[in-house]
């Protein structure tokens, strides 16, 4: 009994000074891109909550003004992930074969407002005021390629209209799309669920509608470098644990068991860590939450149908082989989209 004793305090010793070690071994580093917006709210709470610590990552997460300039920093090394919206410069990219879809950001869903349809005062008064009046009308978008310019399309197939009858004008910066709705300068615009409400509580237009609850699609996705998605597996599934592990606790704080939105009673605290780190007042947050996939799964047949509408439009150079872009090695898809 002795011996055995000390066998078991030796045991257990050793075990203290290895989880220690553990503890104390210097952590890898990881880059993360996202834009600032609700939709990365899943990124900063497995941030804030330590999850990437607990997966040896040591994280930093990047802020940017446009998914545009996030998919070049992917594709150049300087970030080893982004989460954000998809758009013509990533598919632009994808085309090159440089990059990799590995798991979900936000979609497009009924009952969460995401881009908002929003009309001029003028406009409203001339008889603008549904979505299947959009044709023959100017609609703003920040820019070509972007995801209001895809709303857009989505709108015009469900209607039965042309993109050829809808005069599409780039107004550059959101910013600048409630300046122009607000002077009358353009007839409507689809622009974010923040510059959306705030024209509409500023009677600076009028919001006709959300686009998730007209035609829901797949807004965003976690992607890497084929470099990277092919060459460092494990780092990925390690990103990728932490990542989800984000995803549950904003889909429980958010998101009610049939997939409508409802605060939970986490709703503040997880609040809390995106105000703070996004630098966004709380309630502004709230009113734009994103829906999300409790397990990070995606929409894959609306990512072939992005890639070619874009196409049509004549914005993607080269092929893109949609097979290969959703890495099914790491993404899961949503039932029935395959």
């Amino acid at each position: 009994m002795i011996h055995l004793r000390r066998r078991e305090l030796v045991a257990g010793g050793l075990a203290a000074l290895a989880t220690r070690a553990s503890a104390q071994a210097p952590r890898e580093r990881v880059k993360i891109g996202v834009l600032p917006t609700a939709g990365a709210g899943p990124m900063f709470v497995a941030l804030a909550k330590g999850y990437f610590a607990a997966e040896g990552l040591d994280a930093e997460i990047v802020k940017f003004d446009n998914a545009q300039t996030l998919a070049v920093s992917i594709a150049a090394g300087d970030l080893d992930f982004g989460a954000t919206s998809l758009a013509v410069g990533f598919y632009n990219l994808a085309a090159q074969g440089v990059m990799r879809i590995i798991a979900a950001q936000g979609r497009d869903n009924a009952g969460f407002p995401n881009n908002g349809y929003v009309v001029s005062n003028e406009a409203w008064e001339k008889g603008l005021r549904s979505f299947k009046d959009m044709k023959g009308h100017t609609v703003g978008v920040s820019t070509l390629g972007s995801a209001p310019h895809y709303c857009v399309g989505l709108i015009a197939d469900k209607y039965g209209f042309p993109m050829s009858s809808v005069n599409v004008e780039t107004l550059k910066t959101n910013p600048n799309i409630v300046a122009t709705i607000a002077g009358n300068r353009v007839d409507s615009a689809i622009t974010p669920s923040t510059f959306a409400l705030s024209i509409a509580r500023a009677n600076q237009g009028k919001l006709i509608g959300w686009i998730g609850d007209e035609a829901p699609w797949q807004l965003g996705a976690a992607y890497t470098s084929t470099k990277i998605a092919d060459g460092r597996a494990e780092f990925v599934d390690r990103f990728l644990r932490a990542y989800r592990r984000g995803m549950v606790d904003y889909a429980d704080a958010f998101i009610a068991p049939d997939g409508s939105r409802k605060d939970g009673p986490t709703a503040d605290a997880i609040l809390a860590i995106m105000s703070r780190d996004l630098d966004q007042p709380a309630e502004l947050l709230r009113a734009g939450i994103t829906w999300v996939d409790r397990e990070a799964r995606l929409d894959a047949a609306d990512i072939r149908r992005q890639i070619a509408w874009y196409k049509t439009q004549g914005l993607i150079e080269g092929a893109v082989d949609a097979a290969a872009l959703v890495d099914k090695r790491y993404a899961g898809i949503l039932p029935g989209k395959e």
